[in-house]
């Protein structure tokens, strides 16, 4: 973390299912505050690495440029939250197993969040997005079917269905596994603006998968009067598990016309 950074963080914290739940937030400068500040809630695993590591910050980066907030916080076992499940996508999966649901926990976490932006005033309903990449990007589109005042989403190489992961395949054939897939959520979805970008060829998280819930979803919007155009989505050259800057470059622009 260099001096740039630091001069525009703040450490906030909130209370989250029983838990003390830190969340830092890089502020603009007075001078530069928009008239009508945007937040934007980016996800990855730890706080650090959405808001300040290449190439996941570069979305907060494009909102501190123009004056809007940008917030992170540790998802549940991730950063300082391993404890008692583990790290990583393990750490989900033990959770699971147990019946201790991280997606829902990730949900009342940003939820109380939320809360506390709104009560200091870096928040106004309809005025939040929210972005992530890989399983940060599945937890993004949670949090958007979940809580009205997120207007917009935009997911990076998005998990979208976790039997793809191989660390769930000693779980994939659960039918409580199979119900967490976006999928699922095409008609909560629907009528939401997203944006959508993945590898064609990328064999962590399923090509393929993304790709059929862009057309579920896009069929489920049409069939309803929505227009075609609320998903943004790109299928990309980018080689595995990886997006270009190119890729967050765009969907920046996307969330700052949220």
């Amino acid at each position: 973390m260099n001096d740039e950074h630091e001069e525009r963080l703040s450490e906030h914290w909130v209370q989250s299912c029983g838990e003390s739940l830190k969340y830092v937030l890089r502020n603009p400068t007075n001078a530069r505050l928009h008239e009508k500040p945007l937040l934007l809630i980016t996800v990855g695993a730890d706080w650090k690495t959405p808001l300040l590591t290449k190439p996941y910050r570069t979305t907060a980066d494009g909102f501190l440029a123009n004056g809007h907030y940008a917030l992170s916080f540790d998802i549940p076992c991730h950063g300082e939250r391993v404890e008692p499940y583990g790290e990583g996508i393990n750490g989900f999966r033990n959770a699971w197993q147990a019946g201790d649901d991280p997606f829902e926990r990730f949900v009342r976490d940003a939820t109380a969040v939320i809360d506390d932006c709104i009560r200091l005033g870096f928040a106004f309903p309809g005025k939040i997005v929210i972005c992530g990449a890989s399983r940060g990007a599945y937890l993004a589109f949670r949090l958007l079917v979940a809580d009205s005042r997120v207007a917009c989403a935009a997911g990076f190489a998005p998990v979208t269905d976790w039997r793809a992961l191989s660390e769930f395949d000693s779980i994939k054939e659960r039918p409580d596994v199979e119900a967490l897939k976006l999928h699922n959520y095409v008609d909560r979805l629907s009528g939401k603006r997203l944006f959508i970008g993945i590898g064609n060829d990328d064999s962590r998280v399923s090509t393929l998968s993304c790709c059929k819930l862009y057309t579920e979803l896009t069929e489920h919007n049409l069939s309803r009067g929505y227009p075609a155009s609320l998903v943004e989505f790109y299928c990309t050259d980018d080689r595995g598990h990886t997006m270009g800057d190119y890729w967050y470059d765009k969907g920046t622009t996307f969330l700052l016309n949220g």
